[in-house]
């Protein structure tokens, strides 16, 4: 059989008209309304004097509730944002009633947010902690109602705790009821997190010695504390990760803009900066590289992408353009101010290379009015976003999925049937519960009674447990259904009711499907035994609509690949058979 990847590929969508690429010409002017760059203010970051701009609040950030952990880091300093001009005519009133109502506590009232992430050094599971500073009280019943609370407090080490019902384990609990904050001013400190940082991030101290703390909290006592957002990531522990990823996803993007995805692999660091003062909007984003010769690659790829990026966006306008019916004279207008704004974005974004560091910094003055035009004109390219980010999700999702087929034929040296039955073959429980060990919900796994159908009361209980793994973002389905479904037939993909081997994927590996991606109307509750129904005369029933263009498949040697729902319906049967010995005929 020959590959057939020159048929799995991505439908082009048709061109918008001239309306939508003025709105994109009219958002990047609106975005340098001011100083958009002031590249002669930046100082190095990462060294000992590891200053941006003067600090607000005075001294760094510190290592004070930060995990060693951790390997992110986040810290929302919202006091200056209400008297600022951006918000002064949205509705702070109402939203300060609504939280108060609604989770007990005032936004006004917050000091910081200080927030971490890491994963298990046992489990590989993630784990967060949040610390909030108010300056206020907690209304204790309303915020009780909000999380869900468990009515019984525990003790972890010297703390009163409360759990947080829900899929991740997560714990409530006052580290200080009469903090001394840098301002002058006292109130409450609350830690919301994962039980098992609750006591090491109470107890971490501000001052920082190298050698006997995290990575994350040595970098944050370099850092100054500041009003605003900031954010941190530590690459060192998640590198190899993060870079594996990126160069993946990196593939998916035009050729001359790909070497983004070395990026992961040059960086020890990354820190943002956001803050909000007067009607300006101030950004500051760093990539610290493991060397000076990694920061010159960085700065390199960054001036490169830049360039790329408005080649890219000159040639869709031209592309939008003749598509459109705007005389000669319209398009040539648009076409001149699409180069001077390109060509103004392409010198205001120009990174900046200090040391290690390679920053981009930008400031503008942003209106109210203007907010609201650039939230207009942003919000078709924000939806586009977040669909692109949701069928990159599902189809790691699928990946997951696939990996778990591997490991169980790993562990049993078969891969699992259709469904779990009982002693007379009659199909209980399905696939995605016998997968469950192998997608780190073993505990999950053992709550099931494999011998009571998927709806009996028991274990239709234990179903609300839903992993992630099975469902897909942003995909409107009924409560516990998924679309991830097996090909299930005696000459294609699973057994019904009966285990099955590699070694019989006679036409091989990489060319037999054995994970489709279904209509949302085709949707199973996840623990039916209960798979989509293809047959030889119109196998794409049901496929083709789970995302704008056709629908991601498991292939049965792990990879996942996009369908087009144009595919031929012949080469998309011999792509489930999974002994046919059929020839795939490519022109």
């Amino acid at each position: 059989m020959r590959d057939t990847s020159r048929f799995i590929r991505l439908s082009s969508s048709r061109a918008p008209q001239l309306t939508w690429t003025f709105a994109l010409l009219s958002f990047a002017s609106l975005a340098l309304t001011s100083t958009l760059v002031a590249q002669n203010q930046l100082q190095p970051i990462g060294g000992p004097k590891d200053l941006v701009t003067e600090s607000d609040s005075g001294g760094s950030i510190g290592g004070r509730y930060v995990h060693d952990q951790s390997i992110g880091f986040l810290s929302v300093a919202p006091s200056n944002w209400w008297d600022n001009e951006m918000f002064r005519l949205y509705p702070t009133e109402i939203l300060r009633v609504q939280a108060k109502e609604s989770i007990g506590i005032d936004p006004q009232e917050i000091h910081r947010v200080q927030a971490t992430f890491g994963l298990s050094m046992e489990t590989g599971q993630p784990l967060f902690s949040a610390v909030l500073s108010l300056k206020g009280k907690i209304d204790g019943k309303t915020l009780k109602e909000a999380l869900d609370l468990e009515p019984q407090p525990i003790d972890i080490g010297e703390h009163k705790a409360v759990r947080i019902r829900g899929q991740f384990p997560m714990v409530l609990s006052r580290l200080s009821a009469d903090a001394q904050f840098d301002d002058g001013e006292s109130g409450e400190i609350w830690y919301i997190g994962s039980p098992e940082w609750l006591v090491e991030t109470a107890a971490a101290s501000d001052e920082v010695d190298s050698s006997e703390r995290g990575p994350l909290p040595v970098r944050l006592a370099s850092l100054p504390k500041r009003d605003g957002i900031s954010a941190v990531v530590e690459m060192k522990t998640i590198r190899p990760l993060v870079s594996g990823f990126a160069m993946n996803a990196a593939a998916q993007l035009p050729p001359r803009l790909q070497s983004l995805g070395q990026l992961p692999g040059l960086t020890d660091a990354i820190l943002l900066h956001v803050d909000f003062r007067g009607e300006a909007v101030g950004i500051q984003l760093t990539l610290v590289g493991i060397d000076e010769p990694a920061s010159e690659q960085i700065e390199s790829i960054l001036q490169d992408s830049l360039v790329e990026g408005q080649v890219l966006a000159m040639d869709m306008i031209q592309q939008r353009l003749a598509g459109s019916d705007a005389s000669p004279a319209m398009q040539q207008a648009v076409q001149a101010y699409a180069t001077r704004i390109s060509a103004m974005l392409l010198q205001a974004l120009q990174p900046l290379r200090v040391g290690r560091d390679v920053t981009i910094q930008t400031e503008s003055e942003l209106s109210v009015a203007s907010t609201g035009v650039l939230a207009g004109l942003l919000l078709p390219a924000v939806q586009a976003g977040r669909k692109a980010a949701r069928r990159v999700q599902s189809s790691n999702n699928i990946k997951q999925i696939m990996l778990a087929m591997h490991n169980h034929h790993a562990a049993y040296r078969q891969l699992p049937a259709a469904s779990i039955t009982d002693e007379n073959g009659k199909p209980l429980l399905s696939w995605r519960v016998k997968l469950l060990p192998f997608l780190e919900e073993a505990e999950l796994y053992q709550q099931f009674r494999l011998d009571e159908p998927w709806d009996s009361e028991h274990n239709l209980q234990v179903a609300e447990r839903m992993p992630a793994t099975y469902q897909p973002v942003g995909v409107p389905l009924e409560p516990g259904h998924t679309i991830y479904q097996a090909s299930v037939g005696e000459t294609k993909g699973l057994l019904p009711t009966e285990a099955i081997h590699f070694r019989e994927f006679m036409d091989g590996l990489s060319n037999t499907i054995l994970i489709v991606e279904t209509n949302p109307t085709e949707s199973v509750f996840w623990t039916k035994p209960d798979d989509i129904s293809m047959d030889m005369e119109s196998p794409l029933d049901g496929l083709g609509k789970a995302w704008p263009g056709g629908f991601h498949v498991g292939m049965a040697d792990g990879a996942v690949n996009f369908i087009t729902e144009n595919i031929d319906t012949d080469l998309f049967w011999k792509m489930l058979t999974r002994a046919g010995r059929e020839p795939l005929n490519i022109p």
